[in-house]
């Protein structure tokens, strides 16, 4: 027999689950979320909801915990915001990121820095974005092209961004697909991470 009943199943979702996340360096915390706009945290020792709240006043469709700083995780929501919140403060946004066009899809935190995640989008876009530059000061011009965590916008797609991924070994380096059967291969050019290392460190976890 190669089937098996589910270890534990956890019902909190009142529409379509879009995705799951295990919290780093935990067997046991998970967080989900879903089209009720709802972001759940779970523990696998328990079948009740540690934590249920409204993330976003649309479908969400995306978490992803932070590598680096177990308790920092990201949603994407189809209300185009990208929105950070702390597993230890459940109901506090501690930021969130406006950059897409259209519905935000899937987000995505760095292998290597714990300050930079990306997000993809309905818009064909995927944003590439450093927390280390929240608040840092702007011209006019600059401002226009987006909020200062806005690193990179990768606009090589002609259609819809169905999945990206972040290289494991090499930095600023990631693959992308779209619904046009394309897969890109791409890598951001020195001179915009160089660039970005010269910005005072302000750790992710400062966000907390």
């Amino acid at each position: 027999n190669k089937s098996q009943d589910p270890v534990q199943t956890f019902r909190g979702h009142r529409d379509v689950v879009e995705e799951v996340c295990w919290q780093p360096g935990s067997s046991d915390v998970l967080a989900s979320v879903g089209d009720d706009g709802r972001l759940i945290y779970w523990d696998a020792r328990q079948a009740s909801p540690v934590h249920s709240i409204v993330a976003a006043d649309s479908e969400v469709n995306s978490v992803s915990f932070n590598p680096f700083v177990p308790n920092l995780l990201a949603i994407a929501a189809s209300n185009k915001t990208i929105t950070l919140f702390d597993a230890r403060k459940p109901d506090v946004r501690l930021h969130t990121l406006e950059g897409h066009s259209s519905e935000a899809v899937q987000v995505s935190w760095s292998p290597h820095n714990e300050s930079v995640l990306a997000s993809s989008g309905i818009d064909r876009r995927i944003l590439v974005w450093d927390l280390s530059r929240v608040g840092c000061e702007q011209t006019a011009e600059d401002a226009s092209d987006g909020p200062p965590e806005l690193l990179f916008i990768h606009g090589g797609h002609t259609s819809k961004v169905s999945d990206f991924a972040w290289n494991p070994n090499e930095p600023w380096m990631l693959a992308s697909t779209a619904e046009d059967n394309i897969l890109q291969v791409w890598q951001m050019a020195d001179n915009i991470y160089t660039e970005e290392e010269d910005v005072p460190d302000q750790p992710a976890g400062d966000l907390e």
